[in-house]
């Protein structure tokens, strides 16, 4: 049996915190584990500050984990490369980020954003160039290639933009691109496109994409699975049908509360008590927001429970429930 695309196990990233007299650590990631199967698409959910785009940056090995493995083909990357991610790694693995402006050097062209991961990847030779930038134009929707390759990022639309920063993703010929929050800053008639874009990547492809948003209808509609985190943690994740339609962990049910959806457009969220203090170091992190937490959820980590095939969710109230159905059926 191959090996998954991309597999992590137990990642922990955490950071310094206070001053000289008080210095701490403060857990970003708190044990992540997940895969990726080529041609699929997984979404990383949560609301901001839960660690999506600082599992992003260490995925992209722009930030070096405190702990865990990354397994890139079956390869331990971590172990092999241990002074930083090698070349080869980053024409692997490609990052789209949030802002498509920021992300382009306004003084360079399109067609320079283009060559220059062509040539430092050795994906074509400078007599190539032209012909190779202007199938990756027309590869995400921007014709006249010819015409996009002269612009400037600010004569570019938002959603254009962010089609250039995805062709450069492409140039490298990476087996999976991590995107991070790609639609959050363009307008709703540009996003529909830009996310076909993305799923058509992976049938045309087979592209692992991990696609970080805040936005759960963007979720449905366009990935396989969903990963929900909440402070670093993960506490849902499965097939997105699954997880989306009939959520078990009180967080998950949290988020898909405050989505708008036709005539309950002005619904009020479930309720949660105010976050105080820190995130339990032993318990469920969502314990001291949870209106339905108890003893063991502050004191002891949550297992893991199974509601469904490919379903998993970390919660002792869902636990209990799976205990309390066994019994029933057994009886």
């Amino acid at each position: 049996m191959s090996p998954s695309l991309l597999e992590v196990t137990g990642l922990v990233r955490s950071v310094p915190v206070g001053g000289f007299l008080s210095r701490s650590r403060r857990t970003l990631l708190n044990g992540v584990s997940f895969t990726l199967e080529r041609g699929e698409i997984l979404a990383l959910v949560g609301e901001s500050g839960s660690g999506k785009s600082t599992l992003a940056r260490v995925l992209a090995r722009l930030d070096t984990p405190d702990g865990g493995s990354l397994r890139l083909g079956g390869e331990d990357v971590l172990a092999a490369e241990k002074k930083g991610a090698s070349l080869a790694y980053r024409g692997r693995v490609q990052m789209v980020f949030q802002d498509p402006f920021a992300s382009l050097n306004p003084v360079h062209t399109v067609a320079h954003h283009l060559e220059r991961p062509l040539l430092r990847h050795g994906r074509a030779t400078q007599a190539e160039l032209q012909t190779r930038v202007h199938a990756l134009l027309e590869s995400v929707g921007l014709t006249p290639a010819e015409s996009f390759a002269r612009r400037f990022p600010h004569e570019l639309s938002g959603g254009q933009r962010q089609r250039v920063a995805v062709a450069r993703a492409l140039a490298v010929e990476p087996d999976v691109i991590i995107a991070d929050e790609p639609t959050s800053m363009l307008d709703v008639s540009t996003r529909r496109g830009v996310l076909q874009l993305l799923r058509g990547l992976t049938r045309e492809r087979g592209i692992g994409i991990i696609f970080i948003t805040h936005d759960l209808a963007s979720a449905r509609h366009l990935a396989d699975r969903v990963m929900v985190l909440y402070a670093g943690s993960v506490v849902e994740s499965g097939r997105t049908a699954d997880v989306l339609a009939a959520p078990r962990h009180p967080y998950t049910r949290l988020l898909l509360s405050a989505v708008p959806d036709g005539a309950d457009f002005l619904r009020a969220p479930l309720p949660v008590k105010a976050a105080t203090g820190p995130v339990p170091s032993q318990g469920c992190a969502f314990a001291p927001r949870c209106p339905q937490a108890d003893a063991r959820c502050l004191n002891t980590l949550p297992p893991e429970h199974h509601p469904a095939a490919d379903h998993v969710v970390r919660c002792h109230l869902e636990a209990s429930k799976g205990v309390l159905d066994n019994a029933a059926v057994s009886s």
